[in-house]
């Protein structure tokens, strides 16, 4: 909490298109999330229902979803540990995988494994992080909890900036 995690002085992902970034690409959206999601995990499927569920309780605009895939996965075998290709990302619960659903945008990034490890140690999944307008993590959540959705649509309302009050007589 409150470590400032991007951006970092070298690259740590690729877009869409393979262009290396070392920051989050910059979005309209006032509030920031960052996923960082595994395409083995169950419990990474049951955030994106959470995030669903979020999303259908926020205005169109309010958020950007970050979701980090890992390109390598460390597979555990009787012949011991080695690196794998991951599983083809399944399709979000609850969102179209590129436009996201009600208040929440999905931006889909890979992280670069040794970059990615190197600055940060991830050992559970999923991590969600709320960014503030700093970049500072101003809330986290590791694992899943059936209280996600509605916690996290509170957080963003919280740190969204409010709109102005209309003048009088308006």
């Amino acid at each position: 909490m409150g470590s400032r995690p991007f951006p970092a002085g070298r690259p740590l992902f690729v877009d869409a298109s393979g262009n290396p970034l070392s920051a989050l690409p910059v979005a309209p959206e006032p509030v920031r999330l960052v996923l960082l999601d595994f395409p083995w995990c169950p419990a990474c499927s049951d955030t994106w229902k959470a995030l669903g569920a979020a999303s259908a309780q926020l205005p169109p605009g309010s958020a950007r979803v970050y979701r980090v895939l890992f390109d390598q996965e460390t597979a555990i075998s009787a012949a011991g540990k080695r690196e794998v290709p991951p599983l083809r990302p399944p399709p979000l619960p609850g969102f179209d995988n590129t436009q996201g659903a009600g208040g929440v945008t999905i931006t889909t990034l890979t992280a670069l494994p040794g970059a990615f490890r190197e600055e940060f140690r991830v050992s559970q999944a999923p991590v969600l992080l709320i960014l503030g307008s700093d970049g500072t993590v101003a809330r986290r959540w590791v694992g899943y909890s059936p209280a996600m959705g509605g916690e996290v649509a509170d957080e963003i309302r919280r740190i969204s900036p409010l709109p102005s009050p209309l003048p009088p007589g308006m």
